[in-house]
């Protein structure tokens, strides 16, 4: 299995179950490869008997609620966790994916409990990590979330996620030299990543700096051409720049990619709108020109 020669493992298992067909482990690994091959059904039935041959076998407790999750059977994936964790109270695998579990029915402070029982098992376990700064972000607690992004990017600096993360709680608290100084940072390692940038730009927009914010999405769309949110942004900055042509061109590249939003669509017409009346404003205001002197004829003497 380690060297995923998968044909060669089942057999083994089966071999090892013919000689003696009470090792429950034998059941549990063959579940797992029925389970890498999609078999949820078969694996399911391996996993089943593993428990029944040792029922204390906390694996296949962990390994039966991962396919009942992924059948959204959340409550009996729920109830096989808690038996794992119940059996081994370190088996930070299953505390995870309980975490993941009550994220995905919003029981937030449940997750928050599971998955600093990770971070606390297996301090390497970045993702756990991750979602515990997720979740309490979510919770509004920013300091906490914080905390948990800092421990990755202090460990892993190149996970741009972790520092993107790390930007929104600072954005989220009003500190944004701290959320500029992550982005660029992330920015340095991956100069050409367009999520960073699009965070950046929109920073930059929040806190009235339009001429970086502008710099920021003209290069996103140069090396993102397709985002259509990224031109709806950048033809309101040409637009409060004073860039009337420009507007109008992002907004219609904006529409270009996307036609189906009206948000978009209104954008574009209230910018030809404010462009006609300021013409219509502007011819009203220029005064006439005064007609020319007529010159006398002259006559010979």
């Amino acid at each position: 299995m380690q060297k995923e020669d998968m044909e060669t493992a089942r057999s083994c298992f089966l071999e090892c179950l013919q000689i003696d067909d009470s090792i429950a482990s034998a059941y549990n690994n063959l579940g797992l490869l029925a389970l890498g091959q999609g078999n949820l059904e078969q694996a399911k039935e391996q996993l089943q008997i593993a428990i029944e041959k040792d029922p204390r076998l906390f694996s296949a407790y962990t390994n039966l609620a991962a396919i009942e999750q992924s059948r959204e059977n959340l409550s009996d994936a729920e109830r096989l966790y808690l038996k794992s964790v119940q059996l081994n109270p370190n088996a930070s695998e299953a505390y995870y994916n309980l975490g993941l579990l009550y994220v995905k029915q919003e029981k937030l402070v449940q997750a928050k409990t599971a998955f600093e029982k990770v971070t606390q098992l297996n301090p390497d376990n970045y993702d756990a990590f991750y979602m515990l700064g997720n979740v309490y972000g979510t919770l509004q607690d920013y300091y906490a979330s914080i905390a948990n992004f800092q421990y990755i990017v202090f460990h892993l600096p190149e996970i741009q996620e972790a520092r993107v993360a790390l930007a929104e709680m600072y954005r989220r608290q009003g500190k944004y030299p701290l959320a500029i100084q992550e982005l660029r940072a992330a920015l340095e390692l991956s100069p050409n990543d367009v999520d960073v940038l699009q965070h950046l730009g929109l920073i930059f927009l929040e806190t009235a700096n339009g001429e970086m914010a502008l710099g920021a999405f003209e290069r996103l769309v140069e090396l993102d051409p397709n985002r259509a949110d990224a031109y709806e942004t950048l033809a309101i900055l040409y637009d409060l720049a004073g860039l009337s042509e420009a507007a109008l061109e992002s907004c219609r590249k904006a529409m270009e990619l996307d036609p189906e939003n009206e948000r978009t669509r209104d954008t574009y017409a209230e910018m030809q709108k404010k462009n006609a009346e300021m013409a219509a404003s502007l011819e009203a205001a220029t005064p006439p020109s005064a007609p020319e002197a007529e010159i006398p004829a002259a006559e010979e003497v």
